[in-house]
């Protein structure tokens, strides 16, 4: 179950961007906790992968897309959209495109290249 949550690095840097958003587990002392929270030491909370895609998306209209190709094996890349008016999409060009070896690792790299995005 450990794996459907980002990592503390990711739930730190979402948490500086004003994430806060109530979680079903934490990290204490960067370790993934479950259950009741401590006030003693550093609480994070831990989002699922799904529940930050859904923040970037409602908090500053950025969309991903994770993709694959199957050319040879299957390899996975991502894409960032963000929405406009009138039902318009504007893709932001990514300057790294690179294939990953599974549909995580692309995840995990497309939320750090969001977290990038906000910070300029």
């Amino acid at each position: 179950m450990n794996k459907e949550f980002v990592t503390y690095e990711l739930a730190l840097a979402l948490k500086e961007l004003g994430f806060d958003e109530e979680c079903l587990s934490y990290y204490f002392n960067k370790q993934l906790s479950f259950g009741s929270r401590t006030s003693y030491g550093e609480v994070v909370e831990a989002p699922l992968y799904q529940q930050a895609f859904r923040w970037f998306r409602e908090k500053y209209n950025l969309f991903c897309e994770i993709q694959i190709d199957r050319t040879t094996e299957p390899k996975f890349c991502f894409d960032i959209f963000q929405y406009e008016h009138f039902g318009n999409y504007e893709k932001i060009e990514v300057k790294e495109w690179y294939l990953y070896r599974t549909q995580k690792e692309a995840e995990l790299e497309c939320l750090k290249k969001l977290i990038e995005i906000i910070n300029g």
